[in-house]
């Protein structure tokens, strides 16, 4: 599939110059003007691009979100999202049925799969069994709702100019199997979006739903949205001498009325996305359309059957972003993390637990030295985890880069010691290896060192090793205590994530309870602190809780 910038420009509310100059720093020579026309991957990878730029302005941007038929939940649930949100309970209440929600949703709105058993984020750690499996009950003619309410600060060109005035926007996806006469699943079906909804304000002011020919037809548009871009058309058009303005709008609004029922969305992926017609397929701007005397109410009318659908589709288009984006900035960690390998180096990043069972954490901890030095600080706080170990790097040679580097450094040190024996004055008769007055071991093995170090700058391999300070013996994570190994992902999530929505099943596992309550200073300094990031914790630890809990407390009465 082909995108023109301008659609780019449009889908995001940016300026055509800025999606341009963001495709010069991609490298992407195909895109010169607004009209460019780019692949599907080149396209795809310069909105990503755009979209974590934005993330930044978006990190707030998720209110709460609501599930409903899904697993535990048969009555739709609310969850608020805070910069730090705990979700406590009994066994088998419902807590990990939040967090799998999320990931549904990211995994659907990604790919457009609904019927799945894993998804991308949970890998192995969270296994949903399919629509049927998951849907409450496993009654398959149930409708499973998602929600999230957006700030609308997140909203983008026309999303955001209508909707602005509300402090949120609250989008409703319900999706199931289709059914037959009688309410029954039909054989063979999958499961898809049934239904698409937003509301602001109180009251909905956009509704969608499937038909028969697999496109979302508009069913609702609420007046407080329409109103506006009719009033638009209708002022560009109307001079101040000029009157019957009003008798125009009513034209133009009656003309809409009987159209909006007529207006279609397909849904290549989950969420609708283009209007069904040859009419709205034309990229590009509105085209101004000639508004004469003689026929201005019926020029009026025209032009607002073709500028109300494309704002209607520039609406959707910009809450569909925002959620995405949101949606993008879930992270999650599972209830047991991977215990990796013991060389950590040669450790598979095409595990599908990568992500989900932390062992992902080990690499950032190898490669970010930043990240590395916060969790030292934790490791060795007198405070906080109170170990004698630090992580470290130690640098893996192999045997061809040593040789070749030792060749090289031994030809250097025999041309050295024959300049010396010259200067020494020393004839070649007299020479006999070593002279004391020209080998200085300590110097050439330290020489040799640094020439195979230099070697294997050209393909470096590092190794996170963890350094005794009591001994200064080097050892690996499998040679201590089970707890640095299940904690270290949790600490990576907060000291290297940045604006993102973490969500994690039980961090405190395998902790000693005083380190469970140091969690929430981590969590609460992550949270509000300059990463700016937003915690989803699923929790037994009433350690975690109570800490968080005396924060608030020292917060409010100004001890803190």
């Amino acid at each position: 599939m082909l995108i023109r910038i301008y659609d780019i420009a449009k889908k995001f509310g940016l300026d055509n110059k800025v999606v341009i100059a963001k495709a010069k720093a991609l490298g992407i020579v195909a895109a010169r003007v607004a009209s460019s026309i780019l692949d599907d991957a080149t396209g795809k990878r310069l909105e990503a691009a755009l979209r974590g730029e934005l993330v930044e302005d978006l990190r707030s941007g998720l209110q709460s979100m609501s599930l409903g038929n899904f697993k535990a939940f048969a009555d739709t649930q609310s969850v608020p999202i805070r910069p730090l949100t705990l979700v406590f309970g009994a066994n088998s209440s419902g807590k990990s049925s939040i967090i799998h929600g999320l990931l549904l949703a990211r995994h659907a709105v990604e790919t457009g799969k609904i019927d799945v058993a894993r998804t991308e984020l949970g890998g192995e750690s969270v296994d949903l069994g399919g629509f049927r499996q998951y849907v409450h009950r496993r009654d398959a003619g149930r409708r499973v709702e998602f929600a999230a309410e957006i700030n609308t600060d997140t909203l983008r060109g026309a999303g955001a100019r209508l909707l602005r005035k509300n402090k949120a926007v609250k989008i409703t996806l319900s999706f199931g199997m289709p059914l037959d006469d009688v309410g029954k699943p039909k054989p063979g079906e999958v499961p898809r979006l049934i239904s698409y909804e937003v509301e602001a304000g109180g009251r909905s002011i956009l509704r969608l739903s499937r038909r028969p020919e697999e496109t979302m037809q508009l069913d609702r548009l609420d007046e407080s949205v329409i109103q506006p871009i009719i009033d638009a058309i209708v002022l560009n058009n109307t001079t101040a001498e000029r009157l019957g303005a009003e008798n125009e709008t009513a034209s133009v609004k009656d003309a809409m009325q009987g159209l909006i029922p007529t207006l279609r969305f397909t849904c290549q992926r989950l969420l609708p996305d283009r209007l069904v017609g040859e009419e709205y397929s034309v990229g590009g701007p509105h085209q101004l359309l000639p508004v004469g005397r003689g026929t201005r109410t019926e020029d009026l009318v025209n032009a607002a059957r073709l500028f109300v659908p494309r704002t209607i589709a520039d609406i959707i288009a910009s809450i569909n972003t925002s959620v995405q984006t949101q949606l993008e900035r879930v992270a999650y960690l599972g209830p047991l993390r991977s215990f990796p390998p013991r060389h950590l180096a040669f450790a598979e990043d095409t595990d599908p637990n990568w992500y989900a069972g932390g062992g992902y954490a080990w690499d950032v901890v190898r490669r970010d030295e930043k990240v590395r030095g916060a969790v030292n600080a934790w490791l060795g706080s007198a405070d906080r985890l109170r170990t004698p170990y630090e992580l470290a790097l130690e640098r893996l040679f192999t045997a061809s880069d040593a040789q070749a580097a030792v060749e090289s450094g031994l030809g250097g040190i025999a041309a050295d010691m024959e300049q010396k024996r010259r200067a020494e004055g020393i004839s070649e008769e007299d020479y006999h290896f070593p002279f004391d007055n020209l080998w200085d071991e300590a110097e050439y093995a330290r020489r040799l060192v640094q020439d195979i170090r230099k070697q294997s700058d050209q393909n470096p391999t590092d190794e996170l090793v963890l350094i005794d300070r009591r001994t200064n013996t080097s050892v690996t994570h499998r040679d201590v205590g089970i707890g640095v190994s299940q904690v270290l992902p949790v600490l990576v999530h907060a000291y290297a994530d940045k604006g993102r929505i973490v969500a994690i099943e039980q961090p405190e596992i395998h902790l000693h309870p005083a380190l469970q309550a140091e969690l929430g200073d981590v969590f609460i300094e992550s949270a509000l602190g300059e990463r700016q990031n937003t915690f989803l914790l699923e929790t037994h630890s009433e350690h975690l809780i109570l800490r968080i809990l005396r924060r608030v407390r020292e917060t409010t009465e100004k001890r803190l």
